[in-house]
């Protein structure tokens, strides 16, 4: 039962993460379909263009050897160059009319596109053109950016528990937070997981280089965390399309610790903002517990109710004070589960019998007014308090007969 419960929580998870994987992918497709076509269009318009400026500053040039002139219309030629937006590896290409240009849109490149785009990196060396792919882009990231990072969320999550659960294993003993130790406790959290930041960027640095090859170490650690820390600039980018899969792989571990690391400074910032603080409205606060947003007084009652203890009593007990003295670590007094007073018990709790019977007329056996369902006696009982009698001396004596014993209610 166990390990069917694991598994159905494991594959509510990995179909989240299955389900990113295949947005991405579904992404690029439309990306490379609607710039793809257009690309090639786009480099016939630029070869064309860019050939007329040639043979018109030639023709310029030709008819003067005026100085000042021939300066400006360089200058002129050079600007509208730099207006096409073109690479001079393109520029050159356009100047042979049998070579080709290299598509920018491979597939590859728009897979790397729309990764750049869920996780909010956005190099910016791969830009749309078309006003349909600029439509469908924004359409695309509104949807696509909170799924991956709540995706990424929950990943880190993960590993911010397997973390703390490798530890635990490695020192042999329960992490326990006292409220003593507690800031210090999640310092030292914190300095560990940025520390496994650190040490997974050195080491992927030094692996990244041995198929990026333009790259030294140092731009290797400089692209690692521009990309971890979704920074983004752009100057360095994934150029070697054949090997990028374990390029996305590398950014998304990274993605997980960088996501771990801020949760952990979030706990730690939450704990200087709430120092010294009293706990107020206990039953107000609002926790998640099995998927399910519930308040804190309606766990509380459920599970009193669960053990027998009536609303009144439940009502008497000052929940804020009990909260704290539990984080303080103290004890709270013990109290019955009834009132020792079974008079104010009857008057504000409903009894637990029906005292509305004529016992008398009974014929020796004893039964609610009215026969419950087998549903509803299955629920009593669940709910019902322990036949337990809690009455002092005092209480006892009220109900006794005049000889000194119990009445007894067969006879």
């Amino acid at each position: 039962m166990k390990f069917r419960n694991v598994l159905r929580i494991a594959l509510g998870h990995l179909a989240l993460y299955c389900f990113v994987v295949c947005y991405v992918f579904a992404g690029a497709w439309v990306f490379h379909q609607l710039e793809g076509e257009n690309e090639t269009e786009l480099h016939d318009k630029q070869r064309e263009y860019a050939m007329n400026l040639k043979k018109d500053v030639i023709a310029k040039l030709a008819t003067t050897e005026n100085v000042a002139e021939i300066n400006e219309h360089l200058r002129m030629f050079l600007r509208n160059i730099s207006n096409l937006h073109i690479s001079l590896d393109n520029y050159l290409i356009f100047n042979e009319p049998t070579q080709i240009v290299p598509k920018r849109w491979t597939f590859p490149s728009s897979v790397l596109f729309s990764f750049t785009i869920l996780t909010t990196i956005g190099y910016g060396n791969v830009t749309p053109h078309t006003q349909q792919c600029k439509v469908f882009l924004m359409i695309y990231g509104a949807f696509g950016i909170p799924l991956f990072l709540i995706t990424i969320a929950d990943l880190g999550r993960f590993s911010k528990t397997a973390i703390m659960a490798l530890v635990q294993k490695v020192s042999k003993r329960e992490l326990k937070k006292q409220s003593d130790e507690h800031l210090l406790r999640e310092i030292a959290e914190v300095l560990l997981v940025a520390g496994l930041f650190v040490v997974f960027i050195a080491i992927g640095s030094a692996v990244i280089p041995l198929w990026e090859n333009q790259l030294t170490y140092f731009d290797s650690v400089y692209f690692s965390y521009m990309s971890l820390t979704t920074i983004g600039l752009g100057d360095i980018v994934p150029r070697r399309m054949d090997f990028l899969l374990p390029t996305l792989i590398y950014i998304t571990i990274g993605l997980w610790l960088t996501t771990a690391l801020v949760e952990q400074l979030a706990d730690v910032f939450r704990l200087v903002h709430y120092a010294g603080r009293q706990v107020t409205n206990v039953k107000g606060i609002t926790v998640w517990l099995g998927g399910r947003r519930l308040s804190m007084g309606g766990l509380i009652s459920t599970v009193c109710r669960r053990v027998g203890m009536s609303d009144n009593l439940i009502n008497q007990i000052n929940w804020d004070r009990t909260v704290i003295d539990a984080l303080d670590g103290k004890m709270p007094p013990t109290l019955p589960i009834f009132p020792w007073h079974f008079t104010d018990f009857l008057e504000h709790d409903p009894p637990l019998i029906d005292l509305s019977i004529d016992l008398d007329q009974m014929d020796g056996s004893f039964y609610c007014s009215k026969p419950l369902s087998a549903k509803k006696q299955r629920r009593a009982s669940q709910m019902s308090a322990p036949a337990i009698s809690w009455m002092r001396p005092q209480e006892e004596a009220r109900i006794l007969d005049a000889d000194g014993t119990f009445p007894n209610i067969d006879a």
